[in-house]
């Protein structure tokens, strides 16, 4: 495959500097990370120390909207405005990174009320947060989630049904996971009826009902043979999963699965010092879009 159009997460690398997230990225001539906002608050990681990384080594950056349990289709209006607030603060992070664009976890029907009107709140929701992206110059990109109770935005038709409900110009796009596909059809499927309006791919897999697998090569999708076939849309894959451990071996294990080799060595003590001179010299940088 092109490994300018894989992308890791962050999160793979949970307990590594930021440094070292692109420096294994830029090993394995990926093409970016995907950064998700609430680790970088976590482990008190600094965005300016993001930037310098990137722009060092010369990757992309996608960002992932703040911790999971926020919920834009809340209808307590407190806690809608908070999870409005952490979104469009991740979009002002990924301003500041430059970021290609911002994935947007699109919210869950908590309980039916009379006279709620779900897909309307989310069109206004992403309308909204759509047209604040574009103001930041970057892009909005709404997750299309897994069939499970309570989540609205998890298929083809549901997203036609949230759009006409809103009737208002498009101003955002998807992101499509992979594992939350119940078919290698179905992936296809929904990357076709939506060319042109997917910005991303999240690559994981699953096992029978069990999502996002640490073993990847496990899972019942043949996913070296699903990004061949999704590699002509010309958009970032971004490898997806969990991983605390120093050894990142999820993400190594990964990419052995998908084929994909080092392209430049890992000389550790050479790139440190490089690094820090950056951090702590004077230099210029070039934006990378």
């Amino acid at each position: 495959m092109d490994t300018s159009l894989l992308f890791v997460s962050s999160t793979l690398f949970w307990t590594l500097s930021s440094e070292q997230w692109f420096r294994l990225a830029k090993t394995y001539g990926l093409g970016g990370i995907e950064i998700w906002a609430q680790q970088l608050e976590s482990n008190k990681i600094s965005a300016e120390e993001v930037r310098r990384a990137a722009r060092y080594y010369g990757l992309h950056t996608t960002i992932h909207n703040y911790s999971w349990d926020i919920n834009l289709l809340s209808l307590n209006r407190s806690q809608r405005s908070v999870a409005v607030h952490l979104t469009k603060k991740a979009i002002e992070l990924a301003s500041y990174l430059n970021s290609l664009q911002v994935t947007i976890h699109p919210g869950k029907e908590l309980f039916c009320m009379p006279g709620a009107d779900y897909d309307l709140l989310l069109a206004e929701s992403a309308n909204s947060l759509g047209r604040f992206a574009q103001g930041q110059g970057t892009t909005a990109s709404f997750e299309i989630m897994e069939k499970i109770p309570k989540e609205r935005v998890t298929s083809v038709e549901a997203i036609y049904r949230m759009e006409a409900a809103g009737n208002k110009a498009i101003c955002w796009k998807y992101t499509e996971d992979i594992a939350h596909c119940d078919s290698t059809e179905e992936i296809l499927h929904t990357a076709a009826v939506l060319n042109g309006r997917i910005s991303e791919f999240h690559l994981s897999n699953k096992k029978g009902i069990q999502r996002h697998i640490t073993d990847m090569a496990a899972g019942d999708f043949n996913l070296p043979e699903i990004v061949k076939e999704l590699s002509s849309y010309n958009i970032p894959f971004i490898l997806e999963g969990m991983d605390i451990s120093p050894a990142s071996s999820v993400f190594h294990n990964a990419l052995s699965y998908l084929g994909v080799e080092k392209k430049h060595e890992d000389k550790m003590e050479k790139h440190d010092s490089s690094f820090n001179m950056l951090c702590y010299g004077n230099h210029s940088f070039n934006r990378l879009r």
